[in-house]
């Protein structure tokens, strides 16, 4: 779809001190945009930016551009101003709207982690109805609209928090594992048993290198279906992304 349409909207990549997971993410976006020739301006903010400042750069910009604000944002955890007043497209589920869409189940309405975890699971003909899903993280990004789709798609969903009283149960109970909590190696083998679907989205970087949630080197003896941050759905997600921005 991207090799075939000729996007002409700015997509604005907005960032404050980025911390070194999000800096790669943003380095594999810029990367996608420059390989379909999709215009994007790299905004990094000032560690002294408000949200003001912010609405005051998207507000230069045509309607047709689009943003994606990059998170963790700063140590800003305030988003209420820029969730009901950015007038950009949004392509990751930021605002007000589009988290309102996302939680009626529609895949088009969906940030582009959940919506690239769906769309790796219906490619491979993988069903979540009837399915016991368990999801490690709770954040309007990813956790809720993912679990809000899958909920309305007649799944049996899970989602875990700091205060839930037995993952680990949980975990080895379920059908497909969705976890991005980036926590480098976290989720060991007795997590985890034959049959399984584990999707992991978490980042850390160690030593330069992108590492996710779950000790790989432990699943070998198990028949587990395994897709990485590092291996596929890092990719799936900004071809996701970028995707939104066809009209």
């Amino acid at each position: 779809k991207l090799n075939n349409k000729n996007i002409t909207s700015t997509l604005h990549i907005l960032s404050k001190q980025a911390t070194a997971e999000v800096e790669s993410y943003k380095k594999y976006i810029i990367k996608r945009c420059k390989e379909f020739d999709i215009p994007y301006e790299d905004k990094v903010f000032n560690s002294d930016s408000n949200n003001d400042d912010v609405l005051a750069y998207t507000d230069y910009f045509e309607d047709k551009d689009a943003f994606i604000l990059l998170q963790p944002f700063g140590s800003s955890k305030e988003f209420d101003d820029l969730r009901k007043d950015i007038k950009l497209k949004d392509i990751d589920g930021f605002t007000f709207q589009s988290l309102g869409k996302s939680m009626t189940g529609d895949l088009n309405s969906l940030p582009a982690t959940p919506k690239a975890i769906i769309n790796f699971l219906n490619y491979n003909n993988i069903s979540i109805k009837e399915k016991r899903i368990v999801i490690a993280n709770n954040t309007n990004l990813i956790g809720l609209p993912l679990a809000s789709y899958c909920s309305k798609h007649r799944a049996y969903v899970t989602v875990l928090n700091s205060a839930y009283p037995d993952p680990h149960k949980a975990i080895l109970g379920s059908d497909i594992f969705i976890s991005a909590i980036g926590r480098a190696n976290y989720y060991v083998k007795d997590y985890f048993k034959d049959g399984q679907v584990l999707i992991d989205v978490g980042t850390s970087v160690v030593n330069g290198k992108i590492v996710g949630d779950i000790n790989y080197d432990q699943l070998e003896d198990l028949d587990v279906k395994v897709l990485t941050s590092k291996k596929g759905i890092g990719s799936i997600t900004t071809l996701t992304l970028l995707e939104s921005l066809i009209d």
